[in-house]
């Protein structure tokens, strides 16, 4: 069996842990919608970490068939968990807006991952390595690139904001955090346009440190509005 291969297994596993584990902690908050959204990505995305595991070992063809869907879940499974995380954890996103006026700002972006998962314009082939990668045909990975670091881009500044608005201790680690893994998932991003060897798939490293960001921040308890703006 391959290093490489046997290092995704690895990756995959602490993923899947991770979005378990996130499941059990988003089930505890009080807004039955953000529990609901963010628990069904959370378990949609865990398909994804199975799908790299069989697509890495050689699998016949209608198995990468069959599980085609979910092998870009985390565009959307982790790019919403996050931004949900972010209003979650900064109380002036709460206090102007609800959650559900707050996802639906970024349509363009669902829109366009559901297109992708759905339609699947992409075609398999034979990974660097081992096994097998799903690739996006034509120019759909160059606005798939526009979309996800846009998404990036966007989730930094909301990030920011919230930095720059609250000196709260705890508020500062569950967005710094979220910034870090982001700036991680962004350079992931900058290495698909350099000549480096992979020796395994880009972004699962990245995500997975996004989402131990996204559990971290839900993880904490919710601060009110009142009290902690210069504290």
């Amino acid at each position: 069996m391959e290093m490489g291969y046997m290092i995704v297994i690895g990756i995959c596993i602490a993923a899947i842990g991770v979005l378990g584990l996130s499941i059990k902690v988003v089930f505890k908050n009080r807004d039955p919608l953000l529990k609901s959204v963010c628990a069904l990505l959370f378990l949609f995305t865990m398909f994804r970490y199975v799908t790299l595991m069989v697509y890495g070992n050689a699998p016949q063809y209608g198995q990468m068939m069959a599980l085609r869907y979910f092998y870009f879940a985390s565009s959307i499974g982790l790019a919403i968990p996050t931004l949900s995380a972010i209003w979650y954890s900064v109380p002036l996103y709460r206090e102007k807006i609800k959650y559900g006026s707050f996802i639906m700002l970024f349509s363009p972006w669902i829109i366009f991952y559901i297109y992708i998962i759905m339609r699947q314009p992409t075609v398999i082939v034979p990974g660097s390595q081992f096994g097998y990668v799903l690739e996006l045909a034509h120019n759909h990975q160059f606005y798939f690139n526009i979309a996800q670091g846009s998404m990036i881009l966007v989730t930094l500044l909301l990030a920011f904001v919230g930095i720059l608005r609250y000196k709260n201790l705890q508020i500062r680690t569950q967005l710094i955090m979220i910034i870090l893994a982001q700036m991680t998932l962004l350079l992931d991003g900058i290495t698909c346009y350099v000549k480096v060897v992979h020796t395994f798939p880009v972004f699962t490293v990245s995500e997975l440190f996004g989402f131990v960001a996204v559990c971290y921040a839900f993880s904490n308890r919710l601060l009110e509005v009142k009290g902690i703006l210069n504290n």
